[in-house]
């Protein structure tokens, strides 16, 4: 595992946070400030994968055009209006 030494200035409403967070569960502010890191990190990560895939789908023809996708989703909220069949 990889470890980086890194200095952190938290100000405010987040710095308040961080320290009732540590003393509501005894664990510490490095703790919980390494631990929220990596879970953004992670998240971030994810996300701009996502993001450079669906990129790929469409440069490579596909997905569907714009115009398509409002119809689908006027579709799917018009069915979702109708009253259930009884």
């Amino acid at each position: 595992m990889a470890k980086a030494k890194t200095t952190v200035t938290i100000e405010g409403k987040a710095a308040e946070r961080l320290a009732e967070l540590a003393a509501a569960s005894g664990r510490s502010e490095t703790f919980y400030a390494a631990y929220i890191i990596e879970e953004y990190a992670a998240r971030e990560l994810h996300l701009i994968g996502e993001m450079k895939a669906a990129s790929a789908r469409v440069a490579s023809g596909g997905g569907i055009p714009h115009e398509e996708a409002v119809q689908r989703f006027k579709a799917t909220i018009d069915r979702a209006r109708r009253p259930a069949a009884e």
